[in-house]
């Protein structure tokens, strides 16, 4: 068996047809792309869809809370007005005179 004189083949030895074809040829990389953005566009809408969904709730879940606030306050209102009410006829009561106190 004779020694091989020929240097080992590596990676860069191998050839291949990579960039000997024009970039206007290849219109199907523009159509692809074109697909591309519109499968972003599509995704894109679904999600600013669905935003605006979690703001619409959101918005009537405030307008819950307001109004659970609201008829909150008026029952502590009312509570209120009641238990008022109900001291000062007490300190009516406690007011009367019972006798004649004298105090020294």
């Amino acid at each position: 068996m004779a020694i091989s004189t020929r240097p080992p083949r590596t990676l860069s030895d191998i050839k291949t047809h990579s960039g000997r074809a024009g970039s206007n040829l290849e219109v199907y990389r523009d159509y692809f792309q074109v697909g591309a953005l519109e499968l972003e566009r599509w995704r894109r809408t679904k999600e600013r869809d669905a935003a605006a969904s979690r703001i619409a709730s959101i918005d009537s879940r405030i307008v819950d809370i307001q109004n659970e606030k609201e008829i909150l306050l008026a029952g502590a209102a009312a509570a209120c007005a009641t238990m008022e009410s109900n001291h000062q006829t007490e300190l009516a009561e406690k007011r009367k005179s019972s006798g004649l106190r004298i105090k020294y």
